[in-house]
């Protein structure tokens, strides 16, 4: 029951709302601004015809920057898009190459390697005359 008093309650507040609502007035404009819109019009149309010939005018003026230099750069580089365009398109040839071996750089890291292989040579060979030294004094 409370629902239905709700709407009846919300339906005649909205029926007084919508007849205390005042009409609106349409303004029309004066003769006075109705030549002022026209003259602002046409005025607005001649300078939209004279944009339109500007326009046409440098449409049809020569390009400048079409010079023979430049044309002929432009067909070179086409030639070359073509060029790798058509080797794209090819299947790649069967080739049989043996695998590179790369040899190592040589730094001063092995320079360092022989001398130290020789120094270790040197003392193993002193350790081995001393042991045969000693092994003679003490039998």
């Amino acid at each position: 029951m409370s629902s239905e008093s709700d709407r009846q309650l919300s339906m005649e507040e909205l029926r007084r709302r919508n007849t205390q609502r005042p009409a609106t007035e349409t303004q029309h404009p004066t003769a006075e601004e109705w030549l002022e819109l026209t003259a602002a019009l046409t005025t607005l149309g001649e300078l939209l015809a004279e944009q339109m010939l500007l326009l046409e005018q440098i449409a049809a003026q020569p390009k400048s920057w079409e010079t023979q230099e430049q044309t002929a750069e432009l067909i070179r580089e086409a030639k070359v898009i073509r060029s790798l365009l058509e080797q794209a398109g090819r299947k790649r040839e069967q080739r049989f190459s043996l695998p590179t071996i790369r040899l190592p750089r040589l730094s001063v890291e092995w320079l360092l390697l022989p001398t130290v292989l020789v120094g270790l040579l040197a003392l193993w060979y002193g350790w081995a005359a001393l042991w045969n030294g000693l092994t003679t004094l003490f039998p």
